[in-house]
């Protein structure tokens, strides 16, 4: 990776991804986030405001676990292909697969989407850690590439949260009234569904939080969430909320100096 100009770094703790995420896609900057949690280590490349990579260093989430736990191929030609990395002079484990004539290379590339797909959500769930946000371009020689708009990942990445109750702290309580916020659903970056749009739909400045989670088209916990990817990209906002919502932050270059909060483009 080519030295970067900006670091941000958060804490998950007191902040969760999602969140993180939509304070660095609106500086719409390339870089690395790095998210970390006891010995793992996982990170997820963004160029473009688009998401195009994740990677982690938990082997549970390799690609040969990936594949053994979906059942895509048999535990015989899982050894033998793992058995042949090590003498392939840096081929990868996809690739030996493909030449082994056990996947085909369309089926590589959609198991590996997947494959990606389920280490950047993995990350929506952890409660504990930090991210650390390195400003600039890198590079990659990854051929199969994700090109996900951030906020479709921000929204996909809520949905899946296994317990909605910490991010539905976030909202407030039952009480607060939310209006519509300062993005039209169209402009957001992300594909709603007719459901999702039903409930967004009938935020008026007037309905509390218990509201909307309990008329909305799903449950209360899937409305919940839907309520919270609202609130972190702007299609609504708590009506005692004065501010855009954009949380400013320093961006500390490696000098040591810090430039104005909030400020300008980082690079």
């Amino acid at each position: 990776m080519t030295e970067s100009l900006f670091q941000y770094t958060g804490d998950l703790a007191e902040e969760p991804l999602p969140e993180i995420l939509r304070t660095i896609h609106h500086h719409r900057v390339p870089g690395v986030v790095t998210a970390t949690s006891g010995d793992v280590v996982k990170k997820i490349y963004l160029m473009g405001g688009n998401v195009i990579f994740a990677t982690s260093s938990d082997l549970h989430d390799s690609l040969g676990a990936y594949l053994k736990k979906s059942a895509t191929i048999t535990s015989g030609e899982l050894r033998i292909s793992a058995s042949r990395i090590d003498a392939s002079h840096g081929k990868r484990h996809g690739e030996l697969l493909v030449e082994m004539g056990v996947l085909t290379p369309d089926q590589l590339r959609q198991i590996v989407t997947e494959q990606v797909k389920a280490i950047l959500y993995s990350i929506f769930s952890w409660e504990k850690g930090t991210v650390t946000f390195e400003v600039g371009r890198f590079r990659t020689d990854e051929l199969i590439q994700l090109d996900v708009s951030t906020p479709q990942v921000i929204a996909e990445g809520i949905r899946q949260l296994p317990d909605p109750r910490r991010v539905a702290l976030r909202l407030g309580p039952s009480w607060t009234v939310f209006e519509r916020g300062e993005v039209e659903a169209g402009a957001s970056g992300v594909s709603w569904s007719e459901g999702d749009l039903k409930l967004l739909s009938i935020v008026d400045g007037r309905r509390t939080l218990r509201d909307l989670i309990t008329a909305g088209p799903g449950d209360v916990s899937t409305n919940a969430r839907l309520v919270y990817a609202f609130w972190v990209l702007h299609l609504v906002t708590r009506r005692d909320v004065l501010t855009s919502g954009i949380r400013k932050i320093q961006w500390k270059t490696r000098s040591g100096n810090t430039p104005a909060a909030g400020g300008g483009t980082a690079g």
